[in-house]
């Protein structure tokens, strides 16, 4: 049995790209061994900075004022915490508190140094033209732990500041730059890192607003004072799945897909034979034109019309157009025709070919065979029918000489039984 069209086509296209097939199978394996043997084997390594935090100092800044005179509003004793605006006829003074908390995993008890000051100065871009500064408290702590808290209180008439930063403009008239009043805490934390003592200092600021019959409070500039050191750690670089899954299956499908070419050509697998690229070309061929040919089996002899012998299915399908003629197919024989009225143009196709047109023509005659029809029982309707009467019901021969036989041998009828 031959093989399939699609089978011969891709043994012919192997066999010429056999040299380019090979080298991109080639080429797969090279790329996907060398990607599986980065990934799995010598992954190489990466370094990175890694930056660990030891102990951290928090600060934040807390503040209320008491209402100490009559008003409207707010009842005297009242307490008013926390807010960004605040009266100072009704609650004058400022009460504030500063809190600075000490955490750290595996940090050592720290000691911690608190100073609050009460800052007015002027200043412009940066440039600080005076300033005047009151201490207001100061607090130490000798052994503050992870998780605890130092802290520092602070009280302030604002009226009284109000009245200091007038008597400083007075003296000094305008130097041209901004007033700014806020309260100053320096705090100082003296800890250890790996064994090593180690120690950060720092501001923050809780600015205050007089003028009127108000004053301001905040935004406060506190937050987190970390203390960290940097180290580089070497690890071994990671890949994707399209190294560590790719590179091997790359690698699988180039070396499995050479060897398959490498042992098809030694057992001439690829290669196709004459009479199979004849075979090819007719399907091919045959598929084209299909449009153009009729299966059918030719009985009427052509001896009396000349003959020409057609090199391609091609030809025969070009003069059966020209001929106005169609293209005939004979199933028995293979062959095919265009039949003119003084010529008959055939082609005879590869043995192969015809092979194939004979063995599918058997399997029609085997399927019609097997539906039940057999040339046994179309004998045994021919006795039956000469038994009986024909099909439309007229008496057979036998029955007319019989019944010729049994006149002969009765009497006529007007000859009585005494005679």
């Amino acid at each position: 049995m031959t093989e399939g069209t699609s089978r011969l086509r891709v043994r012919a296209l192997v066999a010429s790209w056999f040299a380019v097939l090979a080298a991109v199978l080639v080429a797969l394996a090279v790329v996907g061994g060398a990607a599986a043997y980065t990934a799995h084997v010598d992954p190489g390594t990466e370094t990175e900075q890694v930056e660990r935090t030891h102990w951290r100092a928090d600060g934040a800044f807390h503040h209320s004022a008491e209402v100490t005179r009559e008003n409207p509003v707010f009842p005297v004793g009242s307490t008013l915490s926390n807010r960004s605006t605040y009266y100072a006829e009704p609650a004058p003074v400022l009460d504030g508190q500063f809190v600075l908390t000490y955490t750290g995993a595996d940090a050592e008890p720290a000691a911690v140094d608190l100073d609050a000051a009460l800052v007015i100065q002027s200043s412009a871009d940066g440039e600080v033209f005076w300033s005047d500064r009151r201490s207001l408290d100061t607090v130490s702590a000798e052994s503050v732990a992870p998780g605890e808290s130092a802290r520092i209180e602070f009280s302030l008439n604002t009226t009284e500041v109000a009245d200091r930063q007038s008597s400083i403009q007075e003296s000094l008239g305008d130097t041209g730059g901004e007033l700014s009043t806020f309260v100053a805490v320096t705090g100082t934390v003296a800890g250890s890192v790996d064994g090593q003592p180690t120690e950060r200092s720092f501001t923050h600021r809780l600015p205050i607003t007089v003028g009127g019959s108000t004053y301001t409070v905040g935004p406060e500039e506190a937050g987190s004072e970390p203390v960290t050191t940097t180290r580089t750690v070497t690890t071994p670089r990671e890949y994707g799945p399209f190294w560590s899954i790719g590179g091997p299956l790359l690698a699988l499908l180039g070396v499995s897909g050479l060897a398959a070419l490498v042992v098809g050509r030694r057992r001439n697998g690829f290669a196709l034979s004459e009479a199979e690229r004849d075979l090819l070309d007719f399907r091919e061929e045959r598929a084209e034109f299909d449009e153009w040919v009729v299966r059918a089996r030719l009985s009427t002899e052509f001896d009396d019309r000349a003959r020409a012998d057609a090199e391609s299915l091609g030809d025969v399908v070009d003069f059966a157009i020209d001929a106005d003629t169609g293209v005939i197919e004979d199933p028995d024989t293979g062959l095919f025709y265009a039949v003119a009225e003084e010529l008959v143009v055939v082609y005879e196709p590869p043995a192969l070919a015809r092979q194939e047109l004979r063995a599918d023509d058997d399997d029609e005659t085997a399927a019609f065979l097997g539906d039940g029809v057999t040339m046994a029982d179309e004998g045994d309707g021919d006795g039956e029918a000469a038994n009986g009467e024909a099909a439309d019901g007229a008496p057979t021969d036998e029955q007319d000489e019989d019944e010729r036989s049994a006149g002969a041998e009765s009497p006529p009828p007007h000859q009585s039984s005494e005679e």
